[in-house]
């Protein structure tokens, strides 16, 4: 009997054992679970520069790498064993600048399209643990419109009850414009935003509107159209055109009063009147 309390005894230790050594292990993993990937800026201009930041804690433990990838291409290992450290593996479209790189950070130079996607960084801790974890981001490359958006309309004059029937275009851009449009700064429209095809894989885009003018439109009996467009967080233009009512306007009272030719003779032109009467019988009787 005493055997079998024994044994019920070491069993009960390994238990302890293995489950203090799982518990160990859970907290030593989240050690590592601080990895963030950040990506300045996000969103950038076609031949530009982009700085990729791998933030981590490693909770004591050294490092052992840092790799990069894109998609699930590594082009960039940091090795601080390693002699130098930094070391580039090269792909098409992918220009790792060496002396802007470290541990920490990538700085990637000309970009170009096809390197919007996902950037990933791994960081791996060395003896003991050898504990790796990663954390991923995504970078767009745009390229925006040379120009403001052009925007045109069926006539320059409207009035209410009238329909305005007008159009909004950018020049060629990655990812194409959104467009939107506002009557005194107030949405309207339910027409969507068209692309087409243009060079270099860009797109122009196009917006057309369509809408029956109303009172509530007029802000004073004024009226403005403004079109923006847009591409992602980076780019924002307007173009806007005032639309002037054809009604005309009040004519001067001076100039179109009815009562300018029916008014009374005031004092100072009867007494000019009859100053005139007085010389003009002053003059008669010299004469006879």
């Amino acid at each position: 009997m005493d055997i079998m309390i024994n044994k019920k005894a070491d069993v009960l230790r390994m238990g302890i054992v293995l489950w203090m050594f799982f518990v160990c292990s859970i907290c030593d993993a989240h050690k590592y679970y601080n990895v963030t990937l950040n990506i300045e800026p996000e969103w950038i201009r076609r031949g530009q520069s982009v700085r990729l930041y791998c933030n981590y804690e490693l909770g004591g433990d050294p490092l052992y790498s840092v790799k990069w990838y894109r998609g699930h291409l590594e082009f960039y290992r940091y090795s601080p064993s390693e002699n130098p450290p930094g070391k580039i593996f090269h792909f098409p479209d992918i220009k790792v600048d060496l002396t802007a790189s470290n541990d920490t950070q990538v700085t990637l130079r000309n970009v170009g399209f096809k390197l919007s996607g996902n950037f990933s960084c791994e960081v791996t801790a060395d003896a003991p643990s050898f504990h790796t974890s990663f954390a991923s981001n995504a970078l767009t490359v745009v390229e925006l419109p040379h120009a403001p958006p052009t925007l045109w309309t069926e006539r320059e004059r409207y009035d209410p009850g009238d329909i305005l029937r007008a159009n909004c275009s950018t020049p060629p851009s990655k990812p194409g414009a959104g467009i939107a449009f506002f009557l005194n700064n107030i949405p309207v429209g339910s027409e969507v935003t068209q692309l087409h095809p243009a060079i270099e894989s860009l797109l122009w885009a196009s917006r057309d509107l369509t809408i029956q003018l109303l009172p509530s439109h007029y802000h004073n009996g004024q009226l403005t159209l403004r079109c923006t467009a847009e591409v992602g967080q980076i780019y924002a233009e307007s173009t806007e055109a005032p639309l002037w009512s054809s009604r005309k306007e009040p004519v001067p009272e001076r100039v179109t009063s009815p009562n300018a030719a029916n008014r009374i003779p005031t004092a100072s032109s009867l007494g000019f009147i009859f100053m005139f009467y007085l010389t003009w019988m002053a003059m008669d009787c010299v004469s006879r």
